[in-house]
């Protein structure tokens, strides 16, 4: 884990319960960032192009390289160097003819139209979204917001399409809201197979119809499409707009989903029509998995909770920013929330928020992974977000992860949640033996919510039950208020309350012992859910190590081995810095986040214990000084 220079003034401030980000969304109308000096991209059908000349944004205007798209589209492209002329047909028919030096655009000798804006350079003809109006098949747009050029054809090549629905009309309050249902479709081989759809979050728009950041997962759409999933992003860029009015928290982004299902339901009964492919018993409606981004990482938990079409089985996370409360209690259904280590964004990690909100929510029986993935940033998920996350300390940015990495990451994670999920009902690291420190080759650090009988939760008056030897406890308050307790570590999310139990020692061999009452015969695993408090100088910037030992009734003990190494017990690097506090004294603070992550013990790899009679786990710690905190020990069934 590095180091990141970001401090986080709700961490001083905040006293709300839920997380404000520092970009929830730009106001609709606000001018688009100027994105001249970020790549540009071509998709192609939802499809991105990779290959040949790529758009140029130029002094505000966007230039879109001729033979590129055509051949994509295609067209077989000629250049006549006698007329400085490009020659371009399909099938043998509708022959188009170019004119590089006057712009005018000609078929059969007649003039379809003239672009003034035409330029050729290095050997590229750049032509406008416009000419395209009049070549057979080819739409095309620029998308300023994502630096795009879109491009759809009548017979895509692959199995992804781009749908325009029409106009659909939504409802808030006494107001009628039109927007475009638009999105982009991966259809499956074979019938009824799952569904899975992506929910965008909120990022600088002009136009919702225009700004196309469901584009932005396309690169998913099409490898679950692959793998056999009837799989959709949908535009819910009206639910960010202020076009019509201020949006009141995901209402509008319900509607969009339910209206667009209701379509995507008759295209599956057999109506045609409706999307530009035959969708008839390609899906089955009963088996859905939503996956948001931002805004829509939590937005999905009340579409989830509203739908009265779809039959939601998990939930996946991506950065979720928390701006407004649920209106009911979370649905019990599996969920996987990813939250990116330099998130300039949600710079508060709202998804430790949300996870703390999942675990203690009686009604769930359900798991959830929160992954904290290393070097991840907030835009990194999406194609569609060229900048780097806009308010991201400067300093982070050369330690942010590529975003084809991330997006490998994040293809990974979603595949096996899919494939898992629909399988078992668990979550993919709900019943994995040791939880990895990798995942799909990329440093994370997990922890898992997977139910069972907690045998001990910090508290502030649970100290009072461990014994101790040559160690200190201490109940602690990691909340997001001036009523920190816990020096300076620091945790994804904001709480007014989050209880740990620090436990420090300044010897070798100091052990903790915790009394329990437990019977671990049928437990699959002994989690404890613990980090390193990295900016405690007793750790001196090493990696801690532990033993536990499980003495059974009759006195008889086992041990097993935690190792240096182990993410939760890692050292992360980082600073202890002093934030000054008007009427208070300074606030400690360390510059690093420090997610708790689980330990998973297996219960039979204790030796000559009765299992059934636990009486005490003993904690020993093998360095010479340290400092942990200690959230919880349970059993995991």
């Amino acid at each position: 884990m590095k180091k990141t220079h970001r401090f986080l003034a709700c961490t001083v401030a905040a006293i709300l319960t839920f997380g404000m980000p520092a970009q929830a969304f730009e106001p609709a109308l606000d001018p688009l960032p100027d994105l001249s000096s970020y790549p540009t991209q071509l998709l192609l059908d939802g499809q991105a192009v990779k290959q040949g000349a790529m758009p140029r944004y130029i002094e505000g205007t966007a230039q879109l390289p001729l033979r590129n798209i055509l051949e994509q589209a295609g067209y077989k492209v000629d250049w006549n160097a006698q007329n400085q002329s490009a020659v371009f047909s399909k099938n043998d028919m509708e022959t188009y003819r170019l004119s590089s030096a006057t712009g005018a655009l000609t078929q059969d000798e007649t003039v379809l139209w003239t672009d003034s804006k035409i330029t050729v350079a290095k050997g590229t003809t750049y032509v406008s979204a416009n000419l395209f109006d009049y070549v057979e098949g080819i739409k095309a747009a620029w998308d300023g917001a994502t630096n795009t050029a879109i491009i759809t054809t009548e017979a895509p090549r692959d199995n992804v399409y781009c749908y325009d629905l029409g106009e659909g009309t939504l409802t808030q309050g006494t107001r009628e809201i039109p927007y475009r249902m638009q999105g982009v479709i991966g259809v499956p081989e074979g019938q009824n197979r799952p569904v899975v759809i992506f929910l965008h979050g909120a990022h600088p728009i002009q136009s919702a119809a225009e700004n196309r950041y469901d584009l932005g997962f396309s690169y998913l759409v099409d490898q679950l499409a692959d793998a056999g999933y009837l799989a959709l992003s949908m535009n819910v860029g009206i639910n960010y707009s202020f076009e019509n009015g201020e949006p009141n928290g995901c209402q509008r982004t319900v509607q969009v989903v339910e209206q667009q299902s209701a379509l995507l339901k008759q295209a599956i009964e057999g109506k045609n029509g409706i999307f530009p492919c035959d969708l008839k018993n390609k899906g089955d409606l009963n088996q859905v998995i939503l996956v948001g981004h931002s805004r829509a990482g939590y937005d999905i938990f009340e579409v989830a909770d509203q739908t009265e079409l779809l039959g939601i089985q998990g939930l996946i996370s991506a950065a979720p920013s928390l701006v407004s409360p649920l209106s009911g209690a979370p649905v019990d259904v599996p969920a996987g929330i990813i939250i990116p280590q330099y998130d300039g964004d949600v710079t508060s990690l709202d998804g430790g928020t949300l996870f703390d909100q999942l675990e203690n929510t009686s009604q769930r029986s359900s798991g959830t992974d929160l992954i904290y993935l290393e070097n991840g940033n907030h835009g990194g998920f999406s194609t569609a977000l060229v900048r780097p996350d806009p308010f991201a300390d400067r300093d982070t940015l050369p330690l942010v992860m590529e975003p084809e990495k991330q997006q490998a990451f994040f293809s990974a994670y979603v595949m096996d949640f899919v494939k898992t999920v629909l399988a078992t009902g668990k979550t993919p690291l709900e019943t994995v033996a040791s939880l990895p420190e990798q995942y799909a080759g990329y440093p994370i650090m997990a922890r898992v919510d997977a139910g069972g009988d907690v045998l001990y939760r910090a508290a502030v008056d649970s100290v009072e039950n461990l014994k101790t030897t040559d160690a200190v406890v201490e109940a602690v308050n990691a909340c997001s208020t001036l009523d920190h307790t816990a020096g300076s570590f620091r945790i994804p999310g904001s709480f007014m309350q989050y209880d740990l139990t620090r436990i420090r020692w300044e010897k070798a061999g100091s052990t903790v012992t915790v009394p329990v009452s437990a019977d671990l015969r049928q437990a699959s695993y002994l989690q404890m859910v613990l980090a390193q408090d990295s900016g405690d100088e007793r750790n001196r910037q090493q990696d801690q190590s532990m033993s536990v030992t499980l003495r059974d009734a009759k006195g008889r003990e086992s041990s097993m081995k935690i190792s240096a190494g182990t993410p939760a017990l890692t050292w992360q690097e980082g600073t202890v810095e002093s934030i000054p506090v008007t009427g208070e004294d300074s606030f400690l603070q360390y510059s690093t986040f420090t997610p708790l992550g689980s330990v998973r013990l297996n219960p039979e790899d204790f030796n000559g214990v009765d299992l059934g009679q636990i009486t005490q786990i003993v904690l020993t710690f093998d360095q010479p000084s340290g400092s942990i905190m200690l959230r919880e020990v349970q059993l995991v069934e």
